[in-house]
């Protein structure tokens, strides 16, 4: 029974039933006396309600009923009339939409129909044994029968609620897909489309009628599996029409794994989009951004294919700027990066089609050549080309190199043994003063070694307590006396005796031991300077700092937490760096903040690099101190003495005291005393040692810095 046949029912079910009811008030009204009316008039109200109420199915109505059948049963003379009435108020109640509780009311009903009967009975005279068989008989079929058609009813009520949610999901699934920035298309198991959107038409260039297009084929249901993949995985696909030409993506999907059905879901996607910025990103991957070369990993992938080819030697020329860190340092990054590009362009002009050029990284490039010319040869070429000039202001820079050589011989060799080879080479010409080319040679391995070995052994340095401080006395010019000391550090090494700085900062810089190892002197000074006060020696101690030390912004608090730790006080602690701070912007910052600690800063080596008298006015320094080369040439260079005599009035307009570095002759520290200079430094006053083998008058009455 679909729906509309049961509204049809019902229909005609309430007329039956009120005209039942009908009948059932008219004889109550006629045979029933004064009793008969009001149950008559009860059963008016019921037949009013079920007209004007027909989904209504109160407890009131219920109790109504029931009263009017049991009161019926007694009044009337048979019970033909009553059995109408419950007839029709049963099975109306069974079509009653949302009739829920229809067992129990029902019952209710047929209750009051058998209550009436056995109070018949008992009050007498009442039905004889006869005459109760057909008043109760029909009571079976009835129940039986409603009962039947609230169970049909019922389901037809809920397969309507489900074919209406059916309904509903289908209209949002539909509006759904046709939303969708994702083409799809629903095929049926003949390939025949029941939904799409105008995404999958556009992308396919379908008009929505016929069989679907497929890049490989007639139409996607034949395609095989060449819109499939393997397991139901995507499949990129290329689609060149007349109009366009794209990329996508296909992922059929069978809706219905394991039958016979065939039904198949297909997602489009343009993938054209995604495709671009993939091979933008090969692209960045295999080309150096900055300066347009290749990339170290396509570089490797072309060594490896050149050695797997097997036509001959193949040569790697790697290539080393000298001292770039120096521009980087004291020019800024941004001049590092116009002369790495300025490299980059001429290794590229002077290699021409012999090889291919790549930047490694940093300052590092590398040079693949397949030629039988001797690659010595290209490699002092390449040498050539970066230390001249070109006309170009922007590109007038002479740029030093080291390079290294490697070549391959025989079987086996790999990108990685070439390049490994080409970098001890490289190490070696670095070692030996930069600006020259060396082949590899087996024998350079062990000079490798020797170096790593160094690394580690520094490391252990640290940790072993071999790294010790030597003091050189600063002393007052006008007195004589010790003023303060400044901090060098000394490595006591096991089997090669006392190392200077010179043998090991620029390791300790490489392999980022210099901020550890700086912790460490300014750890140390700093306890030496408190025992100092302790015995009664009024010294203050100078610490040298590296830039890097002052790349992170903690370098203050770890002083501001040693300074707290070992009770000295921050005049009595000076922070020494030099010209090169200048070009970073972060380090300048950090060592003011070093400054607003009370500890005094020193700018060390002054008039030997990038000097700028702009940054002198912005960051204020308590200390500048003048180069031991202009020192040396003291007495016998007037344009030399200028610069120092201009140095140190300038230190002085800027509230800030000289230190005259390598001072040796007593003529020297006589011209300085003369110019004004305040504080002298040298081998005239003493070497770097410990406190206790200085001369005893310069310790006799130390003089402390003034306070800023």
């Amino acid at each position: 029974m679909t729906g509309a046949g049961v509204r049809r029912v019902r229909r005609w079910t309430a007329v039956f039933a009120w005209i039942g009811g009908v009948v059932f008030a008219v004889q109550l009204a006629a045979a029933g006396g004064a009793v008969g009316a009001v149950v008559a008039g009860v059963v008016a109200g019921v037949l009013g309600t079920w007209v004007l109420r027909p989904g209504h199915d109160g407890v009131g109505l219920v109790l109504a009923e029931v009263a009017a059948i049991t009161a019926g049963v007694l009044v009337l003379p048979g019970p033909q009339p009553v059995l109408g009435f419950l007839f029709g108020a049963t099975v109306r109640r069974a079509l009653v939409d949302g009739a829920d509780r229809f067992p129990a009311k029902a019952t209710c009903a047929v209750a009051g129909y058998l209550v009436g009967i056995g109070a018949s009975v008992a009050l007498g005279p009442g039905p004889t044994a006869t005459e109760l068989v057909p008043a109760l008989l029909p009571l079976v079929g009835l129940v039986v029968g409603s009962a039947s058609l609230y169970e049909t009813t019922r389901a037809v009520h809920l397969a309507e609620a489900t074919l209406r949610r059916l309904d509903e999901a289908t209209r949002t699934t539909a509006a759904v897909v046709r939303a969708s920035p994702v083409g799809l298309v629903l095929l049926d198991g003949d390939g025949r489309p029941e939904l799409f959107n105008d995404r999958a038409a556009d992308l396919l260039g379908w008009d929505g009628t016929g069989a679907v297009p497929c890049p490989h084929g007639p139409d996607i249901t034949r395609c095989g599996d060449g819109c499939r993949g393997k397991a139901g995985e995507p499949v990129e696909v290329r689609l060149d029409r007349a109009d366009t030409a794209a990329s996508l993506t296909l992922h059929p999907v069978d809706l219905d794994p394991g039958t016979r059905s065939g039904r198949l879901l297909v997602a489009v996607a343009d993938s054209t989009a995604r495709q671009v910025r993939e091979d933008v990103l090969r692209e960045r991957a295999d080309h150096d951004e900055l300066t347009g070369l290749v990339g170290r990993r396509r570089f490797l992938e072309l060594v490896d294919r050149a050695l797997a080819a097997d036509q001959g030697p193949v040569g790697l020329l790697l290539v080393d700027l000298d001292r770039f860190k120096e521009v980087n340092d004291l020019e800024g990054h941004r001049a590092g990066d116009r002369r790495l590009v300025a490299a980059a362009r001429r290794l590229r002009a002077a290699t021409g089609a012999d090889g291919v050029v790549a930047r490694l990284g940093g300052d590092e490039f590398a040079v693949l050549t397949t030629a039988r010319d001797d690659r010595s040869r290209l490699a002092e070429r390449l040498l050539t080309a970066l230390a001249t000039p070109s006309a170009d202001p922007a590109d007038s820079h002479v740029i030093r190199a080291s390079i290294g050589v490697a070549v391959s011989h025989g079987g086996g060799t790999t990108s990685t043994d070439l390049l490994h080879d080409a970098d001890i080479a490289m190490y070696v010409a670095k070692r030996e003063g930069g600006g020259r080319v060396r082949l590899f040679e087996p024998a350079m391995g062990e000079e490798v070694l020797v170096k790593q070995k160094d690394k580690v052994d520094l490391r252990d340095a640290l940790t072993r307590r071999q790294l010790v401080l030597h003091y050189q006395p600063i002393i007052d010019a006008a007195s004589g006396r010790a003023s303060h000391a400044e901090a060098l550090v000394r490595w006591a090494h096991p089997t090669r005796g006392l190392l200077g700085p010179d043998k090991f900062i620029g390791l300790a810089e490489e392999t980022g031991l210099i901020v550890p190892l700086g912790v460490h002197v300014l750890r140390t000074a700093c306890l030496r300077a408190v025992r100092w006060r302790r015995d009664g020696r009024r010294l203050g101690v100078a610490v040298n700092v590296s830039p890097g030390q002052l790349s992170g912004e903690v370098f203050p608090r770890e002083v501001a937490e040693l300074l707290s730790a070992t009770g000295l006080a921050p005049a009595d602690l000076t922070v020494e760096v030099t010209e090169a701070v200048w070009a970073d912007e972060t380090a300048m910052r950090v060592l003011m903040a070093v400054r607003e600690l009370g500890v005094r800063i020193a700018l060390d080596d002054f008039g030997t690099g990038y000097s700028s008298l702009s940054y002198l006015r912005r960051y204020p320094f308590d200390l500048v101190k003048i180069d031991k080369s202009f020192t040396a040439g003291l007495g016998g260079d007037p344009r030399n003495e200028g610069v120092v005599r201009c140095i140190i009035g300038l230190a002085a307009v800027l509230g800030a005291r000289t230190v005259a570095e390598g001072v040796e002759t007593e003529a020297q520290a006589d011209w300085l005393r003369r110019e004004g200079c305040d504080y002298l430094q040298g081998y005239l006053f003493g070497r770097p040692d410990l406190l206790e083998n200085w001369r005893p008058e310069l310790l006799a009455d130390p003089v402390p810095l003034p306070h800023s």
